[in-house]
């Protein structure tokens, strides 16, 4: 991990939706009870620095790109299919939306997907690639779809990686926050064991696994 004022960064919220409140349709029990709150800690730090440099989102190497993934499922049946809405507080509203405290602001992109990959079928590569960016800090639901998925492409497709004319290779830092990220139980398996056996296989292989305030204390210091 590098401070923020030393290098391109981007914060990635992946489905971060209403959706994903449905009480039964992902599993009965889920990891991480603290996953949103950090996801907000995250996002309030990345925003009051934007704020600090007084210029807009992604405007200088010294802002953070704060960028928002949505699904919207090509199945009916899916919690998170643009027709569907969940219940809740009592009332019902779409699933697709955005937690609120998760609600893009003004010059933060959006990018919207209808598989597990945030890179197929939008232009987020292409985004930042063309910001700089050489540092991803990767949150958001859930750990063993989405965010794997989207995190194994990040370092396949080596989007925050360059070349020297040397032809040395420089891959940039993708960084996966264990506890801003949950998954759900499957099968046997608890939602803890899911979450924690898919960290582990993604650590040092495919990013650095590193928890909230590691990357507030690091990045944000």
């Amino acid at each position: 991990m590098k401070p923020i004022n030393n290098v391109k960064t981007a914060l990635i919220l992946i489905d971060v939706q209403n959706g994903f409140k449905h009480p039964t349709h992902w599993g009965t029990t889920r990891s991480t009870p603290e996953c949103e709150e950090n996801i907000s800690r995250l996002l309030k730090a990345a925003r009051e620095h934007n704020k600090k440099q007084g210029v807009g989102v992604g405007a200088t190497s010294d802002t953070v790109a704060i960028c928002h993934i949505h699904h919207r499922s090509i199945y009916q049946d899916s919690p998170l299919h643009p027709s569907a809405q969940v219940e809740i507080n009592g009332k019902l509203v779409e699933a697709v939306q955005p937690q609120p405290f998760a609600r893009p602001e003004s010059g933060e992109p959006v990018f919207t997907k209808n598989v597990n990959s945030s890179f197929i079928g939008t232009e987020l590569e292409t985004y930042l690639k063309s910001q700089g960016v050489r540092q991803l800090i990767i949150t958001g639901l859930t750990t063993d779809h989405c965010v794997s998925t989207t995190t194994r492409m990040a370092s396949n497709l080596r989007v925050v990686s360059r070349t020297s004319p040397t032809g040395e290779l420089d891959e940039g830092d993708i960084i996966l926050v264990s506890d801003a990220c949950a998954a759900f139980g499957k099968g046997d398996f608890d939602a803890e064991t899911v979450h924690r056996v898919n960290l582990a296989s993604l650590n040092e292989e495919f990013a650095q696994v590193v928890n909230t305030q590691d990357v507030l204390n690091a990045v944000f210091g």
